[in-house]
């Protein structure tokens, strides 16, 4: 894949952004294409309001929220839920949020693993009300967390053709992809790119959850169009 290529020959620092930026161009090109692969007509009808939204984001020209500035904060505080905060920040809108002095105490990735899948999705969403706090230095430990369940046993299931559970998964592709806008993390990136690039029957099976998967495309989108990696 061109971005893997991009990958393997930068080789210093300052010969990577042109050959990475040429690769996530191409990629992003792509994606206003084949996004309705994604998510089906059947999908999409599902989305009510968010459809055209949606639709006009994927298809359109880049809108690109610098979300950086949201890791100088300790912790924020939005009055909106998850999905209604993660539905702004991944069609590039202005969120509303308050910034706290000091953050909440920490979750350690041990403490995490010992929920269910239920029970974490559950965690995740209330902790990361809004969702850009997994960008802030004191969510590191968790951010690797998500990151390593992603690229090793939720990958492991996937290219196993094993059941897994669409919702966890989707909820930390969204997560991750919000850290890669603030900390611009490659290896978010990378993972971002795995899934995108799934087989056929992976794809059909997280189409059950057709919300967070358009919003995951749109944060995958922002992600490619980011021009300083």
């Amino acid at each position: 894949m061109d971005l893997e290529m991009a990958h393997s020959k930068c080789g210093q620092p300052d010969g990577r952004n042109p050959i990475l930026r040429g690769a996530l161009l191409r990629r992003r090109a792509e994606l206003r294409k084949s996004w309705k692969y994604f998510i089906s007509t059947e999908c999409l009808d599902s989305l009510g309001p968010l459809a055209p939204e949606v639709g006009s984001f994927l298809s359109g020209e880049d809108a690109i929220r610098d979300w950086r500035s949201a890791a100088t904060f300790a912790w924020m505080n939005c009055d909106a839920n998850f999905l209604d905060c993660l539905r702004v920040i991944a069609l590039s809108g202005k969120i509303e949020y308050r910034p706290l002095d000091a953050a909440p105490a920490r979750r350690s990735p041990t403490d995490l693993n010992k929920l269910s899948s239920t029970e974490l999705l559950k965690a995740l969403c209330a902790r990361y009300r809004c969702p850009l706090n997994i960008g802030t230095a004191s969510e590191f430990d968790v951010a690797e967390e998500l990151l390593r369940q992603l690229m090793v046993p939720d990958r492991a299931k996937l290219e196993g053709g094993e059941e897994f559970d669409v919702d966890m998964v989707l909820l930390k592709l969204n997560l991750v992809g919000i850290r890669a806008m603030i900390t611009r993390d490659l290896r978010s990136l990378d993972a971002l790119n795995y899934f995108y690039e799934l087989p056929h029957r992976s794809l059909a099976r997280m189409r059950a959850s057709p919300r967070c998967v358009a919003l995951w495309l749109c944060i995958y989108a922002q992600l490619l169009s980011l021009p300083d990696w």
